[in-house]
């Protein structure tokens, strides 16, 4: 999967100054999750570099960046944000250390140990994105328990699809 484009970092920072202007996090939630994104925002043009270099890992997280801060985004309009901010704040580090360990370890573990962070990523993006959902429709108690489910099932199919791929892709390197 391709690296992010350079002319989509400034996107990134318009975004990221949307939840200080116009989201509900503490002053000091806010400064960690925009030092998390600015870390992985930072990483962005080194990524691009090694890339040229040699192969890339088997799935581009810092391309889904994006992604990510219109989620922190929609979290920080959410009641009560701050600890799902906070709980956020793990996706753009995960992100980037999955990349530095594809690019500076070789070895039969790194397969299992990217496939793991790989599982972890997807497992906080889908319970967040559940959690605002449910915010946003005012469900809760008994009545959130399907979308829990629902969520639940889409989280195991998607974890295991991508951790196979990752042992595929662990065995041929």
């Amino acid at each position: 999967m391709a690296s992010l484009p350079l002319w989509a970092l400034p996107p990134l920072f318009a975004v990221l100054a949307l939840v200080w202007v116009v989201g509900s996090l503490s002053t000091g939630v806010a400064a960690i999750a925009s030092l998390a994104a600015l870390v992985a925002i930072a990483y962005i043009p080194l990524s691009r570099r090694l890339r040229r270099e040699r192969r890339g890992p088997p799935a581009g997280l810092l391309a889904m960046l994006p992604g990510h801060l219109l989620l922190l985004l929609a979290l920080s309009w959410a009641p009560e944000p701050n600890r799902l901010a906070l709980l956020w704040t793990a996706l753009p580090v995960i992100s980037v250390a999955y990349e530095v360990l594809w690019f500076r370890w070789r070895g039969s573990a790194l397969a299992s140990i990217l496939a793991g962070l790989y599982a972890i990523l997807w497992c906080v993006v889908l319970v967040l994105l559940e959690r605002v959902i449910a915010r946003a429709k005012g469900i809760s108690g008994r009545e959130e328990a399907p979308v829990a489910i629902a969520f639940g099932v889409i989280a195991v199919v998607f974890v295991v699809t991508g951790v196979v791929r990752h042992r595929r892709a662990g065995k041929e390197s």
